[in-house]
């Protein structure tokens, strides 16, 4: 129950940030660009390539996740102040 409790938090935090017109443009454009790259059938490596292909995905998005994670927690500690 205190996982579900987090994450909804959290998921409450993140669209209180993608919605708010004075937040920085470009974690909410990483966050465009992951789904995109996600759903566009080009990728750098293909994913007919066994695991590879899976990896580039993977890393892509985990670098997308780890830069909204950040932007967000200096989102609001300049709230804070």
């Amino acid at each position: 129950m205190q996982k579900w409790l987090k994450l909804t938090s959290v998921s409450r935090r993140l669209y209180r940030f993608l919605r708010n017109p004075k937040a920085d443009w470009k974690p909410k454009a990483a966050v465009a660009l992951g789904i995109l790259y996600l759903v566009w059938p080009l990728d750098l490596m293909p994913d007919f390539i066994p695991l590879v292909g899976w990896l580039d995905d993977l890393s892509f998005e985990a670098a997308v996740i780890w830069y909204l994670a950040h932007a967000l927690n200096s989102y609001e500690a300049a709230q804070k102040k």
